[in-house]
């Protein structure tokens, strides 16, 4: 955990990843960053401008040279912690970094902790604690969409709205109060009819915003698919073809798949983690009923659930182990092996399928017709050289999600945690407004659900919430 005693330090880390390459930056910050680079940088000035490099030969406290180097300087207020700071881009060779990150330590620094430039940034009033953790969801972003939000979050788009939520709880606040004041004189400041209309629209844009959450996981986290079916379907085929690359082993022998297979693919700028399941079947082999288990397992979490039939062997078999949903959105329908199938109509699959899924009890059939699987159906063979396009195609078409252009998303479940709290605090006082009840209750829901959106922006924190949250930093961030 970040010692906040230690917060008058100056500190120092590598902030490139660790290795060789062209170039490695060390970061020095703090009250004492000049003095210290100065006992190895004698072309260090005295008084170094802001946000200008200097370039010179570092020496040890040996006086022998320890690299050829450019030494950027950041005053106090315009650098990323807020603190005075010098960034020293050396050559890339481990042993270099070690040797001047030694000697500044010597000079009077010490090794930075994890996370602990973004956690002076955080107290020195740079960024919010929103803007805190989209760094480490900036860095850590794994496609195109994630690392958009990211860096939305990061420039303060989702605080704005939560400083906005803030805002106008504290406006409904400060009314109440007044007229609680004035209640002791029989005097009344405020209409209770525009109070229960103002509490009404910030309940209601918060949970639009909580609404999100789901989109802005699958986001940041990728979105889980389940590959599944009957064994010798294709699904490793399908999952190697996707993927690129042989991931699974492909046999004719029923039941080779035991176990979940992984990959991850991009699709419209989203990750999908992409798993490969046992086949489902009915089996006495001990192991293969853990695999098929499994199988079952991954269905209940996932985000899509993909059902591997073969063209050439379709029947009620196919959906005899899928457990049935009432909602059919999440579930798409891939008739592989077309090849074997000469002349096939696809008008007769759908009403098969049609038929098939109606035996299952559990599933809604209002909407079940062959224009709604039309859209959730394909057929192919993993065999045809535009597989891969056909099947990118078709899952980016279903993989859709609300809100993408507008990327002040929900993706952390700390803030979808505080924000639920607020919601319902905010339900529980307009309940109070409507009831007529005393306005002393009112304002201390009112102050509960203003209480989490300041700790979800950081303006009221505990110690155990900060070390969660920053001991999750790389060092040298």
């Amino acid at each position: 955990m970040i010692n906040v005693d230690r917060d008058l330090d100056s500190i120092c880390a590598m902030i490139t990843p660790y290795g060789v390459g062209g170039v490695s930056v060390l970061r020095i910050c703090g009250p004492h960053t000049v003095p210290i680079v100065k006992k190895i940088a004698s072309f260090f000035p005295e008084k170094p401008e802001s946000h200008k490099s200097y370039y010179g030969i570092l020496t040890d406290h040996l006086n022998q040279p320890l690299d050829e180097v450019l030494a950027t300087f950041f005053s106090k207020g315009k650098s990323f912690t807020g603190d005075d700071t010098v960034e020293i881009s050396c050559h890339g060779n481990p042993q270099i970094v070690k040797n001047i990150l030694s000697e500044l330590i010597l000079a009077g620094a010490r090794s930075a902790d994890r996370g602990e430039f973004t956690y002076r940034a955080f107290m020195n009033s740079r960024i919010d604690l929103v803007q805190a953790e989209n760094v480490l969801a900036l860095i850590e972003s794994k496609s195109k969409k994630s690392a958009e939000v990211a860096l939305s979050q990061l420039r303060g788009d989702l605080s704005k709205k939560l400083e906005a939520f803030e805002t106008d709880i504290t406006w409904v606040l400060a009314h109440i109060e007044a007229d609680i004041d004035f209640s002791l004189e029989n005097l009344s400041v405020i209409d209770y009819a525009v109070i229960e209309k103002k509490i009404s629209e910030i309940r209601a844009q918060i949970a639009a915003l909580t609404d999100t959450f789901q989109n802005g996981r699958k986001i940041k986290d990728g979105v889980n698919v389940a590959i599944v079916g009957r064994p010798n379907v294709g699904k490793s085929s399908i999952l190697n073809v996707l993927s690129g690359e042989e991931r699974a082993i492909v046999t004719d022998i029923a039941g080779t798949t035991r176990d979940i297979i992984e990959s991850e693919i991009f699709v419209n700028g989203i990750k999908a983690n992409l798993q490969d399941t046992a086949g489902l079947r009915n089996t006495e082999d001990k192991v293969e009923k853990i695999g098929v288990q499994k199988s079952l397992e991954a269905m209940k979490v996932a985000d899509y659930t993909v059902l591997v039939i073969s063209s050439d062997e379709f029947d009620e078999a196919d959906l005899s182990q899928i457990p049935a949903k009432k909602d059919l959105s999440d579930t798409l329908f891939i008739f592989n092996k077309k090849d074997l199938v000469p002349n096939l109509n696809t008008e007769n699959y759908y009403d098969k399928l049609i038929s098939f899924l109606k035996l299952r009890n559990n599933y809604s059939t209002e909407k079940l017709n062959r224009d709604f699987l039309k859209e959730k159906t394909i057929f192919l063979s993993v065999l045809d050289t535009n597989a891969l396009d056909l099947l990118k195609r078709f899952l980016g078409n279903n993989m859709k999600f609300r809100a993408e252009e507008d990327l002040s998303l929900i993706t952390h479940s700390r803030h979808f945690e505080n924000l639920t709290k607020a919601s319902e605090g905010l339900e529980r006082a307009l309940m109070l407004v409507k009831a007529k009840s005393g306005q002393e209750f009112v304002s201390l829901e009112l102050k509960e659900a203003l209480i989490q959106i300041q700790e979800t922006l950081g303006k009221s924190f505990d110690d155990q919430i900060l070390d969660k949250i920053f001991k999750e930093f790389c060092l040298g961030k």
